[in-house]
């Protein structure tokens, strides 16, 4: 699948430079990179593996609020603020991140203007997306989240395949309904009423195939009464 934020990535000139100011850490799956609450040290950039991003409140609910791919930057806000990482980082199987400091983080903004720009606009993006999908939760079933979340995994991680776009991501359901803001029972009888529906299937590595993407579209962002 295209990605269409491909343009907020660094260049392949940038990531050298940032290599050179930075060191490889590597991370097994299930590994934290970063933890709420903790201070920042470092600015990750992600050259190799996926990630996913998980918020705990304080009533103990845990949400994944991203997926990050490769060529990514992460941490940076409280490095730049000088306060503490708002969610845990986590890998999705083997990672390698680009770590770098404090100090040297600000002056390579300094030389590389274009990412500062870049940064901004992804901050300014993420947070309206955040903003959005609080707005959009208030009202709308878990099937209907679902079906969202699935369709912003397949621009992430999809790839076309004869039965349909296929997740090249293993997909817990806590992790799901993690996602969504919904308990697991609420995520595994939603993903039921899709499979019932005929949009989705799930095979046997836990990687879900969307067989029908423009019927998912419609429930996602149109909603379906059958599947409420």
């Amino acid at each position: 699948m295209p990605d269409e934020h491909s343009a907020e990535r660094l260049t392949a000139a940038e990531v050298e430079a940032w290599k050179a100011q930075a060191r490889l850490r590597r991370y097994a799956d299930g590994e934290a990179l970063m933890s709420q609450e903790e201070p920042a040290e470092h600015a990750l950039l992600l050259t190799s593996g996926r990630v996913k991003v998980l918020s705990s409140s304080e009533d103990g609910l845990d949400v994944v609020l991203a997926y990050r791919e490769p060529g990514e930057i992460f941490g940076e806000m409280a490095l730049l603020d000088g306060g503490v990482h708002s969610a845990t980082v986590y890998a999705i199987g083997p990672v390698e991140v680009w770590a770098m400091p404090p100090d040297r983080f600000l002056g390579y903004l300094e030389r590389q203007p274009r990412v500062s720009v870049t940064l901004l606009l992804v901050m300014i993006r993420r947070l309206r997306q955040a903003d959005t999908q609080r707005l959009r939760y208030r009202a709308r079933s878990v099937v209907e989240r679902v079906a969202e979340r699935l369709l912003h995994l397949a621009e992430q991680c999809g790839v076309q395949t004869g039965e349909g776009i296929r997740l090249e991501m293993r997909l817990t359901y806590p992790e799901l309904a993690a996602a969504v803001a919904a308990s697991r029972e609420s995520a595994v009888k939603a993903v039921a009423s899709l499979r019932a529906a005929g949009v989705l299937v799930a095979g046997p590595d836990r990687r879900f195939v969307i067989t029908k993407p423009d019927v998912l579209h419609r429930i996602a962002f149109k909603g379906c009464g059958d599947l409420r």
